[in-house]
């Protein structure tokens, strides 16, 4: 019975890390602005995925790695940064085809391949999202920051609660811009 524990284990395990290794991230920022001048930010209202809880939980995930950061969020009038979060989906396809009846294969006086049968092809659709961030000045309404993680958002509520947070936290993971190289100074 531990074996089997330790499968299931191990194999969610690598399902969970391939989730993360899928979603592509990539940011750009304005290199004239001076990110050390930023500790305080607003969430602006972003264009939506469709589905409410998956919007609110990327604005908390960008909330909590803002913060972590060591940026504050405060009233859009306060701050010194408007955030934007926007949560773009797509629809796929994949084809799904069952065969059925009395089809080919290995069968006792039939040899190989031959007999009767027929198959059925499903389509079955799902969502491909992206998650797009934006950082304005607040003073001034320019551009500072852009972050994109795509194949970040799906149907399924779990994966997108696990894949939002990875998605974030790699988008984050050198923000803000100049932050490791002023370490190195």
């Amino acid at each position: 019975m531990n074996a089997k524990h330790l499968i299931c284990a191990g194999a969610l395990a690598v399902f969970t890390t391939a989730c993360g290794y899928s979603i592509r991230t990539a940011t750009d920022y304005d290199k004239s602005v001076s990110f050390s001048n930023y500790h305080s930010f607003s969430i602006l209202k972003g264009n939506s995925s469709g589905n409410l809880l998956m919007d609110q939980r990327a604005q908390t995930d960008v909330v909590s790695a803002l913060t972590s950061k060591g940026w504050m969020e405060v009233p859009a009038g306060e701050a010194q940064a408007a955030v934007v979060v926007h949560a773009a989906t797509k629809t796929k396809h994949t084809y799904e085809t069952l065969y059925d009846g009395w089809g080919g294969g290995w069968g006792w006086r039939r040899g190989w391949g031959g007999g009767f049968g027929g198959s059925t092809t499903f389509v079955n659709d799902y969502k491909v999202g992206t998650l797009v961030v934006d950082i304005f000045d607040a003073r001034t309404k320019q551009a500072i920051w852009h972050g994109t993680a795509s194949d970040a958002l799906s149907d399924n509520a779990k994966s997108n609660a696990q894949a939002t947070e990875q998605a974030i936290d790699k988008m984050f993971s050198n923000f803000p811009p100049g932050a490791a190289a002023a370490k190195g100074h």
